[in-house]
């Protein structure tokens, strides 16, 4: 199962146990937005419903103060929220990229996950804004 996108790892963490409670077993594979724009976070927040931290809104807002650093925020804010996901059990990660690379490939690197060289070939051809 691949879930969809949340903001909150609680929300997550706690929709697994609830699985595992009612015997439901299988991989549930946590499903990251990528937090490329201060727009975009608004109407995907709207169109899912999604369920925000407290203040997380506000945090977005103050980030908002261009494109980069909107991005640097968002990779900040998704690399914290995967540690935790992946901390409480998670078998692993699913990026809605939207087709831009730049914040999961951040993402990635503050993880660990890739090095600066694998990053660096993502970024060689056609790369988002």
């Amino acid at each position: 199962v691949i879930t969809q996108m949340f903001l909150d790892a609680k929300v997550y963490i706690n929709f697994v146990k609830e699985c595992r409670a009612y015997g439901i077993n299988v991989p549930m594979v946590p499903g990251i937005m990528c937090l490329n724009t201060f727009g975009g976070l608004q109407r995907m927040t709207t169109l899912c419903k999604t369920r925000l931290p407290e203040g997380f809104l506000e945090r977005a807002s103050a980030a908002n103060t261009s494109d980069d650093a909107f991005k640097a925020w968002g990779i900040q804010e998704g690399a914290a929220m995967c540690r935790e996901i992946l901390a409480a059990g998670a078998p692993g990660l699913h990026f809605y990229t939207l087709n831009l690379e730049r914040v999961v490939v951040g993402i990635l690197l503050g993880l660990g996950r890739i090095t600066q060289d694998q990053a660096a070939l993502c970024s060689a051809g056609d790369a988002d804004a």
